[in-house]
Parts: structure tokens; sequence; C-alpha cells
């Protein structure tokens, strides 16, 4: 590979770390981290489905309050540290994993952070569902998958 190649090759390898790393702070920028589960349907429209009393309406309000402030310095860590990738990808001179894997390593725990506490945050607003609005919301994200799935069907190349 000549020398040229090889540059080429670094920078083109360096964007694509660049922006996996960045492109997730920039969604929960956006969306202040957003309710999404695995397959990409947001709590707050299963719980519309669920027909939330006042009171429910006001406990999952605190909890989310609750949550959002204490995702608060992890995102910002998270940030932090993505940026840090950033500058030590980018960097003058050679760059190899083990100069970056105590950085992923750091954005993986952090955002594991995350999940875990979207996910106690979402275990908190379960509680105070009945089973009837548990079983409704349930039923709403059945029935959202299908959707998806019929849709993906649609617009997928080679359909008829």
């Amino acid at each position: 590979m000549t020398t040229t190649k090889g540059v080429v090759l670094r920078i083109l390898i360096a964007g694509s770390l660049l922006a996996v790393a960045l492109a997730p702070s920039a969604a929960q920028a956006q969306g202040g981290g957003r309710w999404r589960g695995s397959d990409g349907l947001m709590l707050p429209a299963l719980l519309r489905s669920a027909n939330l009393t006042p009171d429910q309406t006001t406990k999952m309000h605190e909890i989310l309050k609750a949550r959002r402030a204490a995702a608060r310095p992890i995102v910002q860590q998270l940030r932090q540290a993505q940026q840090d990738l950033a500058d030590k990808l980018l960097a003058p001179g050679a760059v190899a994993m083990s100069d970056v894997q105590p950085l992923l390593d750091r954005i993986v725990l952090l955002r594991g952070q995350l999940v875990q506490n979207s996910a106690q945050a979402t275990l908190d607003i379960r509680a105070l569902l009945t089973g009837d609005q548990l079983a409704k919301a349930a039923d709403t994200k059945d029935k959202l998958r299908q959707l998806r799935s019929q849709m993906h069907q649609l617009l997928s190349p080679g359909h008829p």
C-alpha cells in the first residue's frame, strides 16, 4: 500500500469511527434521551394507549423528571468521552486501538448506565399501571410492531 493510500485509508477509518462515536450524543441531545425500546417503539405512545389516570400521569412525570436529572451528568460525561475519542482519533501521529480502548470502555460504561437508568424508570412507570392498562399497552406494542413489519415489506426493494 502506498503512503497516500495508507493516509486516505486512515482518514476514512477515523471518520467512520468518529461518526459512530458522535452519533448517539447527537441523538440524545436532540431527543433528550427519548424512551425507545429495542424495536424503536416510544413508551409515551404506548402509555397514551393505556389511558393513564391524572394521578398516574402526575406520578409518571415525576419519575421522568427524576430520571432526566439522574441522566444529565451521565450524558455530560458521555459527550466528553466522545469528544476525547474524536480528539484522539484525529490527533497527529499514529493511533492504535490500545490508545483508544480506554475511551471506548468509558463510552460503553456510560451508555450502559443510561440504559439502566431508562430501564429503571420504565419499571417504575410500569408499576403504576393496572393489569388492564398493561395489557392494552402490550396490545398496542404488538400492533405497532406488525405495522412496522408491513411497512418494511411494502418499502423493501423487490416488493411487487
